[in-house]
């Protein structure tokens, strides 16, 4: 029998969903750790709880390959994974855990947490939400577990959840110091299973050295949040480098993890404790490679040379908009010079860089688009670099959400809520107009002829030459259709 039964819900339409709070787009192709749920059940069992934990996502297995594991073990809870294109998908939980076993079920993120009365009211069979950062809220229920209390939430801060029909929401708890989290319980899941398109060698994990943001971009669901404890919480925090390198260490020897993509929001925020790391990394002669996000004006020369002396090979900027207006309303604070000396600075290292593009945010016009575009282009055929666009999307709890409610933008349900379709219009312009320059974002710069032959003759790696029949077939249904699930 289990304690506690954790769930990486099925895929949506047989396409992978990866679960995390900032990521959180079905992509064909796409397998990544449910790395939230591994934090949890290593929590759960720090605490002396019996765990398990069952990627349904990876296995491409539905909700009756869960049957027999709920019937057979008796979790006394089951708390699953979230996101909101797969919001029906996931919650369809609920019912399953309830027709099968008598354990109480939950789910955890920022999103639930805004939208806590919708939520509990849609879905009466949900019993909890973790609404803070979950790991140390994950402590207080074991603990009440462990005293067999009848009521296993009472007082356990950072979470609501349902009681004699009312709601009860215990507060928010202080977010904690993160050396004091245990290594995710990598064991729990199948490490040689997972992969994106870009990684250069397997197996692969995405990893957290960090959480939070120094940035409070508007429409981001880790800086832009309006509650600063929901979720892993705004105020930024990160392990110590010793803590990080341990954790790369241990990947490394037990599973021979090769390559590790670092999910930090901004991973060169404190450019000491890079440099930290990355000589822990020489020093142990760890061999990974990795990848990473970083803001354009919070990278140097001498911080880069380090992170490609320990494996780094790809850093991801946010750019978003080059429109000064758009920038400055959306609170992203950077200016394309900043973006095109990042940009060099990071080809001079040999580390290749990517920028990421949005186009939606207030303030924007075709005029905006069109400039933004103009700059993807050239920034993408000057330095050979992989760019992305999404459509701006207002997230529940965000600063964004709650400017776009007020002023009636949004037009989509909760569940169309993803960033490859329109789900707001702005009087002046339409969610077709949005979804048509998508499209031409992805027309002019990404399938670029002289960018995509760039591009070919940079691959090095099997992994990636595996990836192309699936990236041409994808590509070329995108030319005729809205560039859905299209990276």
């Amino acid at each position: 029998m289990l304690d506690i039964l954790f769930v990486n819900q099925p895929r949506m339409n047989g396409i992978p969903v990866p679960r995390e709070i900032d990521c959180a787009n079905p992509q064909k192709d796409f397998l990544v750790q449910p790395l939230a749920l591994a934090y949890l059940a290593s929590s759960a069992r720090k605490e002396g709880c019996k765990v398990g934990l069952i990627d349904l996502n990876i296995m491409d297995k539905d909700y009756a390959y869960l049957i027999p594991v709920l019937k057979k073990e008796k979790p006394r809870i089951v708390i699953g994974s979230f996101a909101i294109p797969s919001i029906f998908i996931d919650l369809e939980l609920c019912k399953v855990v309830k027709q099968n076993s008598d354990g109480k079920f939950g789910i955890w993120g920022p999103i639930p947490s805004a939208l806590r009365d919708f939520f509990y009211e849609k879905f009466p069979e949900l019993d909890f939400i973790i609404e803070n950062e979950p790991e140390f809220t994950m402590q207080g229920i074991t603990k009440n577990l462990h005293k067999n209390k009848k009521d296993i939430f009472v007082g356990v801060r950072g979470l609501s959840y349902r009681k004699n029909r009312k709601i009860v929401f215990n507060g928010f708890r202080k977010l904690g110091n993160l050396d004091n989290l245990p290594i995710p319980a990598y064991d729990l899941l199948q490490m040689n299973l997972y992969h994106t398109p870009y990684n250069r060698r397997l197996p692969m994990t995405i990893m957290r050295s960090s959480r939070g943001c120094i940035a409070r971009c508007t429409f981001c669901l880790i800086g832009g949040l309006d509650k600063i404890e929901r979720g892993y919480g705004v105020p930024w925090r990160a392990q110590s480098a010793e803590r990080t390198v341990k954790e790369i260490e241990y990947v490394s020897r037990n599973f021979g993890i090769k390559e590790i993509n670092f999910f930090d929001a901004e991973f060169t925020i404190n450019k000491k404790r890079v440099k930290e790391i990355c000589k822990g990394v020489i020093e142990k002669k760890l061999d990974i490679m990795w990848n990473c996000n970083a803001r354009v004006d919070l990278v140097d020369s001498e911080t880069l040379k380090w992170m490609k002396k320990a494996g780094c090979y790809g850093i991801s900027y946010g750019v978003e908009s080059i429109n000064k207006k758009v920038v400055r309303l959306c609170k992203k604070n950077i200016t394309a010079e900043q973006v095109e000396n990042a940009v060099k600075l990071t080809k001079s290292s040999e580390i290749q860089p990517a920028l990421y593009f949005m186009i939606g945010l207030p303030g924007e016009t075709v005029e905006s688009i069109k400039e933004t575009i103009a700059f993807a282009k050239k920034m993408a055929l000057k330095y050979d670099l992989r760019p992305q666009c999404t459509i701006a999307t207002p997230y529940p709890g965000t600063a964004f959400w709650n400017t776009a409610k007020k002023n009636g933008w949004i037009k989509e349900d909760l569940d169309k809520l993803e960033q490859t379709t329109a789900s707001i219009s702005y009087p002046h312009l339409s969610q077709q107009e949005l979804e048509y320059w998508h499209e031409q974002f992805y027309k002019q710069v990404v399938l670029n002829p002289i960018r995509l032959i760039k591009r070919v003759l940079r691959i090095r790696h099997w992994n990636e030459i595996k990836s192309i029949p699936m990236h041409i077939k994808e590509f070329s249904i995108a030319l005729f259709t809205k560039m859905k699930y299209v990276r």
